[in-house]
Protein backbone atom coordinates (compact mmCIF):
# COMPACT_ATOMS: atom_id res chain seq x y z
CA UNK A 1 0.00 0.00 0.00
CA UNK A 2 1.44 3.13 -0.93
CA UNK A 3 1.69 6.25 1.20
CA UNK A 4 -1.00 8.26 -0.46
CA UNK A 5 -3.25 5.26 0.41
CA UNK A 6 -2.63 5.36 3.74
CA UNK A 7 -3.26 8.97 4.21
CA UNK A 8 -6.47 8.53 2.42
CA UNK A 9 -7.08 5.94 4.82
CA UNK A 10 -6.43 7.93 7.89
CA UNK A 11 -8.27 10.48 6.34
CA UNK A 12 -11.92 8.28 6.51
CA UNK A 13 -11.16 6.92 9.70
CA UNK A 14 -10.82 10.27 11.08
CA UNK A 15 -13.78 11.68 9.38
CA UNK A 16 -15.81 8.39 10.16
CA UNK A 17 -15.19 8.92 13.65
CA UNK A 18 -15.66 12.73 13.97
CA UNK A 19 -19.12 12.77 11.70
CA UNK A 20 -20.01 9.63 14.08
CA UNK A 21 -19.32 11.79 17.56
CA UNK A 22 -20.73 14.43 16.19
CA UNK A 23 -24.16 12.70 14.81
CA UNK A 24 -24.44 11.39 18.18
CA UNK A 25 -24.54 14.21 20.04
CA UNK A 26 -26.81 15.71 17.92
CA UNK A 27 -29.21 12.97 18.91
CA UNK A 28 -28.86 13.38 22.36
CA UNK A 29 -29.14 17.21 22.17
CA UNK A 30 -32.66 16.83 20.29
CA UNK A 31 -33.75 13.82 22.40
CA UNK A 32 -33.24 16.30 25.56
CA UNK A 33 -35.17 18.71 23.87
CA UNK A 34 -38.13 17.18 23.78
CA UNK A 35 -37.78 15.90 27.12
CA UNK A 36 -37.42 19.70 28.83
CA UNK A 37 -40.37 20.50 26.69
CA UNK A 38 -42.44 17.94 28.68
CA UNK A 39 -40.95 18.96 31.65
CA UNK A 40 -42.01 22.23 31.42
CA UNK A 41 -45.19 21.67 30.09
CA UNK A 42 -45.81 19.53 33.49
CA UNK A 43 -45.01 21.84 35.34
CA UNK A 44 -47.26 24.10 33.93
CA UNK A 45 -50.03 21.88 34.43
CA UNK A 46 -49.09 20.73 37.98
CA UNK A 47 -48.97 24.39 39.28
CA UNK A 48 -52.47 25.21 36.70
CA UNK A 49 -54.01 22.24 39.26
CA UNK A 50 -52.64 23.17 42.45
CA UNK A 51 -53.48 27.25 41.67
CA UNK A 52 -57.23 25.20 40.94
CA UNK A 53 -57.39 22.86 44.00
CA UNK A 54 -56.56 25.52 45.99
CA UNK A 55 -59.65 27.68 45.03
CA UNK A 56 -61.67 24.93 45.05
CA UNK A 57 -60.54 23.95 48.25
CA UNK A 58 -61.26 27.84 49.32
CA UNK A 59 -64.77 27.48 47.71
CA UNK A 60 -65.63 24.40 50.10
CA UNK A 61 -64.13 26.50 52.88
CA UNK A 62 -66.06 29.70 52.22
CA UNK A 63 -69.59 27.94 51.59
CA UNK A 64 -68.85 26.06 54.91
CA UNK A 65 -69.24 28.85 57.24
CA UNK A 66 -72.63 30.07 56.42
CA UNK A 67 -73.87 26.65 56.09
CA UNK A 68 -72.65 25.64 59.34
CA UNK A 69 -74.36 28.84 60.94
CA UNK A 70 -77.77 27.90 59.13
CA UNK A 71 -77.74 24.29 60.68
CA UNK A 72 -76.82 24.88 64.16
CA UNK A 73 -79.08 27.70 64.17
CA UNK A 74 -81.74 25.31 62.88
CA UNK A 75 -80.83 22.43 65.13
CA UNK A 76 -81.06 24.84 68.21
CA UNK A 77 -84.95 25.48 66.81
CA UNK A 78 -85.62 22.35 66.08
CA UNK A 79 -84.36 20.89 69.51
CA UNK A 80 -86.42 22.69 71.51
CA UNK A 81 -83.53 24.22 73.04
CA UNK A 82 -84.88 27.79 73.20
CA UNK A 83 -85.84 29.25 76.52
CA UNK A 84 -88.60 31.46 74.67
CA UNK A 85 -90.31 32.38 71.54
CA UNK A 86 -88.11 35.39 71.22
CA UNK A 87 -84.96 33.46 70.91
CA UNK A 88 -86.61 31.20 68.77
CA UNK A 89 -87.55 33.80 66.54
CA UNK A 90 -83.75 35.26 67.23
CA UNK A 91 -82.37 31.91 65.99
CA UNK A 92 -84.45 31.63 63.13
CA UNK A 93 -83.03 35.21 62.22
CA UNK A 94 -79.61 34.47 62.40
CA UNK A 95 -80.24 30.60 59.95
CA UNK A 96 -82.19 33.39 58.03
CA UNK A 97 -79.03 35.69 57.46
CA UNK A 98 -76.70 32.77 57.35
CA UNK A 99 -79.00 31.27 53.76
CA UNK A 100 -78.97 34.87 52.27
CA UNK A 101 -74.90 35.17 52.71
CA UNK A 102 -74.47 31.36 51.20
CA UNK A 103 -76.75 32.28 48.18
CA UNK A 104 -74.50 35.53 47.78
CA UNK A 105 -71.43 33.95 47.74
CA UNK A 106 -72.82 31.52 45.33
CA UNK A 107 -74.00 34.08 43.09
CA UNK A 108 -70.19 35.18 43.29
CA UNK A 109 -68.92 31.83 42.04
CA UNK A 110 -71.17 31.33 39.84
CA UNK A 111 -70.55 34.77 37.75
CA UNK A 112 -67.04 34.37 38.48
CA UNK A 113 -67.00 30.92 36.50
CA UNK A 114 -69.87 32.12 33.83
CA UNK A 115 -67.21 35.09 32.72
CA UNK A 116 -64.00 32.52 32.51
CA UNK A 117 -65.33 29.97 30.73
CA UNK A 118 -67.20 32.66 28.45
CA UNK A 119 -71.17 31.76 29.14
CA UNK A 120 -71.96 35.58 30.13
CA UNK A 121 -69.26 37.63 27.74
CA UNK A 122 -68.15 40.73 28.78
CA UNK A 123 -68.52 44.19 26.90
CA UNK A 124 -65.11 44.87 26.16
CA UNK A 125 -64.31 48.61 25.34
CA UNK A 126 -62.05 51.97 25.77
CA UNK A 127 -62.72 52.92 29.24
CA UNK A 128 -61.10 56.03 31.11
CA UNK A 129 -59.41 55.41 34.12
CA UNK A 130 -60.20 58.67 35.52
CA UNK A 131 -64.00 57.84 35.52
CA UNK A 132 -63.65 54.57 36.57
CA UNK A 133 -61.80 56.30 39.82
CA UNK A 134 -64.64 58.78 40.37
CA UNK A 135 -67.03 56.16 40.49
CA UNK A 136 -65.27 53.66 42.34
CA UNK A 137 -64.44 56.95 44.88
CA UNK A 138 -68.16 57.83 45.10
CA UNK A 139 -68.88 53.93 45.74
CA UNK A 140 -66.15 53.42 48.70
CA UNK A 141 -64.98 56.41 50.25
CA UNK A 142 -68.23 56.50 53.17
CA UNK A 143 -66.53 53.02 53.96
CA UNK A 144 -63.43 54.42 55.06
CA UNK A 145 -65.00 57.26 56.39
CA UNK A 146 -67.27 54.89 59.13
CA UNK A 147 -63.67 53.63 59.84
CA UNK A 148 -61.72 56.47 60.18
CA UNK A 149 -59.44 55.73 57.42
CA UNK A 150 -57.54 58.30 54.97
CA UNK A 151 -58.63 57.38 51.39
CA UNK A 152 -56.50 59.09 48.70
CA UNK A 153 -56.96 58.89 45.17
CA UNK A 154 -54.18 59.95 42.64
CA UNK A 155 -56.18 60.92 39.33
CA UNK A 156 -54.20 59.36 36.04
CA UNK A 157 -53.92 61.08 32.84
CA UNK A 158 -57.25 62.22 31.53
CA UNK A 159 -56.27 60.46 28.31
CA UNK A 160 -55.10 57.11 30.13
CA UNK A 161 -57.54 54.16 29.19
CA UNK A 162 -57.55 50.66 29.41
CA UNK A 163 -59.34 47.91 26.82
CA UNK A 164 -61.54 45.90 29.60
CA UNK A 165 -65.20 45.49 30.71
CA UNK A 166 -65.91 48.82 32.96
CA UNK A 167 -68.26 47.39 35.09
CA UNK A 168 -66.36 44.05 35.93
CA UNK A 169 -63.29 46.60 36.73
CA UNK A 170 -65.02 48.77 38.76
CA UNK A 171 -66.38 46.07 40.59
CA UNK A 172 -62.57 44.44 40.93
CA UNK A 173 -61.59 47.65 42.68
CA UNK A 174 -64.76 47.95 45.01
CA UNK A 175 -63.79 44.33 45.92
CA UNK A 176 -60.16 45.09 47.14
CA UNK A 177 -60.66 48.28 48.77
CA UNK A 178 -63.48 47.01 51.08
CA UNK A 179 -61.52 43.96 51.78
CA UNK A 180 -58.39 46.72 52.98
CA UNK A 181 -60.69 48.62 54.35
CA UNK A 182 -62.34 45.84 56.38
CA UNK A 183 -58.73 44.42 57.71
CA UNK A 184 -57.29 47.51 58.38
CA UNK A 185 -57.11 49.21 61.93
CA UNK A 186 -55.50 52.69 61.08
CA UNK A 187 -53.42 54.16 58.19
CA UNK A 188 -54.39 55.57 54.14
CA UNK A 189 -55.14 53.92 51.08
CA UNK A 190 -54.39 55.46 47.87
CA UNK A 191 -55.28 54.38 44.66
CA UNK A 192 -52.99 55.62 41.42
CA UNK A 193 -52.67 54.95 37.96
CA UNK A 194 -49.76 55.07 35.79
CA UNK A 195 -48.51 53.70 32.39
CA UNK A 196 -45.69 50.75 32.55
CA UNK A 197 -44.15 49.23 29.14
CA UNK A 198 -47.19 50.15 27.02
CA UNK A 199 -49.63 48.62 29.47
CA UNK A 200 -51.94 50.60 32.41
CA UNK A 201 -50.73 49.97 36.04
CA UNK A 202 -53.61 50.63 38.44
CA UNK A 203 -51.91 50.44 42.40
CA UNK A 204 -53.64 50.38 45.31
CA UNK A 205 -51.76 50.74 48.78
CA UNK A 206 -53.21 50.41 51.88
CA UNK A 207 -51.13 49.89 55.69
CA UNK A 208 -52.56 46.45 56.38
CA UNK A 209 -50.59 43.98 58.70
CA UNK A 210 -48.56 41.54 56.51
CA UNK A 211 -50.16 38.77 58.62
CA UNK A 212 -53.65 38.77 56.59
CA UNK A 213 -51.62 37.41 53.40
CA UNK A 214 -51.16 34.13 53.19
CA UNK A 215 -51.21 31.84 50.08
CA UNK A 216 -55.10 30.26 49.31
CA UNK A 217 -54.22 27.30 50.59
CA UNK A 218 -52.16 28.30 53.41
CA UNK A 219 -55.75 30.28 54.66
CA UNK A 220 -57.40 27.04 54.80
CA UNK A 221 -55.61 26.22 58.09
CA UNK A 222 -56.34 29.30 59.79
CA UNK A 223 -59.96 31.30 60.89
CA UNK A 224 -60.99 34.18 58.81
CA UNK A 225 -60.82 37.71 60.46
CA UNK A 226 -64.35 37.86 62.72
CA UNK A 227 -65.11 41.20 61.77
CA UNK A 228 -64.76 40.02 57.71
CA UNK A 229 -67.87 38.33 56.16
CA UNK A 230 -67.81 35.35 53.72
CA UNK A 231 -66.10 35.77 51.05
CA UNK A 232 -62.30 36.27 52.80
CA UNK A 233 -59.53 38.00 51.83
CA UNK A 234 -57.51 35.40 50.18
CA UNK A 235 -61.06 34.22 48.23
CA UNK A 236 -61.91 37.66 46.90
CA UNK A 237 -57.99 38.36 45.42
CA UNK A 238 -58.49 34.52 43.79
CA UNK A 239 -62.07 35.63 42.48
CA UNK A 240 -60.52 39.03 41.49
CA UNK A 241 -57.56 37.13 39.95
CA UNK A 242 -59.42 35.48 37.33
CA UNK A 243 -61.68 38.50 36.42
CA UNK A 244 -58.53 40.25 35.64
CA UNK A 245 -56.76 37.20 33.64
CA UNK A 246 -60.33 36.66 31.63
CA UNK A 247 -59.64 40.79 30.68
CA UNK A 248 -56.24 40.06 29.42
CA UNK A 249 -54.58 41.14 32.74
CA UNK A 250 -52.91 40.15 35.40
CA UNK A 251 -53.39 40.87 39.38
CA UNK A 252 -50.35 40.92 41.33
CA UNK A 253 -48.98 41.51 44.88
CA UNK A 254 -46.20 44.37 44.62
CA UNK A 255 -44.75 45.58 47.97
CA UNK A 256 -45.13 43.64 51.09
CA UNK A 257 -43.39 44.48 54.17
CA UNK A 258 -44.55 45.19 57.83
CA UNK A 259 -46.43 48.71 56.85
CA UNK A 260 -47.21 48.60 53.12
CA UNK A 261 -49.07 46.54 51.11
CA UNK A 262 -49.21 47.00 47.32
CA UNK A 263 -51.52 45.25 44.93
CA UNK A 264 -50.69 45.88 40.99
CA UNK A 265 -53.58 45.11 38.33
CA UNK A 266 -51.95 45.40 34.76
CA UNK A 267 -54.23 45.59 32.30
CA UNK A 268 -53.57 46.43 28.27
CA UNK A 269 -54.63 49.88 27.01
CA UNK A 270 -56.20 48.79 23.60
CA UNK A 271 -57.15 45.48 21.48
CA UNK A 272 -54.21 45.22 20.09
CA UNK A 273 -52.48 44.22 23.28
CA UNK A 274 -55.09 42.49 24.97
Amino acid sequence: MSWMNLVWLAGGLGIGFVGGWWAKRSSKVASSTPDRTLELAYQSALELAQFKAGFLARTSHELRSPLSGLIGSQQLVLGDLCESPEEEREFIEQANLSALKLVKLLDEVIHVSKVEYGTSPLDFQSVSVSDVFDNVFSLTHLLAENRNLRFQIVLPEPDLDVFVDRKTLEQILVSLISSAIATMQEGTLKLSAHIESEFAVIELEDQRPIEVWREAIDLLKTEAPKDLDPPSLGFRLLMNQTLVEVMNGRLELGKLNETVTQLRCVLPRNAVQS
